[in-house]
């Protein structure tokens, strides 16, 4: 709950939600959860959300391996924004110091690679997944951390969501 909203309707109300996880594998879990929900509410189909979620899902993996890499992990925040038109969803690693950033690659860089077996073993299919699955991701990465922001085109919620 956000105050005496849930966090439903503090979407509705302000149009996004944003949380801050440990940088660690366990808490991956609570993003899909959240993502699922928040996505239930828009006019998707159920192929599409468990896409997003994949999605997301990558991308926070992605953020996390590679601040595991370093001495010192840093929370992952998600910020889950909507529009009439789509849904917003942002994964920083949040406190990055400049250059240490690790960025995203264009998406006409990323490039399948060629034993997809190996590459999933050594985690080398996250961003390929990422942009197979959503309709577009840019990145950005900065004094304040790496980004990957990716959209999904929806229509605006018009039911009750399946809870």
């Amino acid at each position: 709950m956000v105050g005496s909203r849930t966090a439903i309707e503090h979407v509705e109300t302000t149009g996004g939600v944003q949380i801050d996880v440990p940088a660690e594998p366990g808490y991956l879990s609570l993003v899909r959860m959240l993502v699922h929900t928040l996505a239930q509410r828009r006019d998707l189909d159920d192929e599409r959300i468990e896409d997003l979620v994949l999605a997301v899902s990558e991308a926070c993996g992605w953020v996390v391996s590679s601040r595991l890499a370093t001495d010192t992990p840093r929370p992952v925040q998600v910020r889950w924004s909507e529009s009439d038109s789509g849904c917003v969803i942002e994964v920083t690693d949040t406190t990055s110091q400049g250059g240490d950033a690790p960025s995203v690659p264009a998406p006409e860089e990323v490039q399948l690679p060629a034993d997809l077996g190996r590459a999933a073993i050594e985690g080398e299919l996250s961003l390929p997944l990422v942009l197979a699955l959503v309709d577009e991701v840019t990145s950005s990465a900065g004094p304040n951390g790496s980004s990957v922001h990716m959209t999904v085109g929806c229509g605006p919620w018009e039911g009750q969501p399946d809870l």
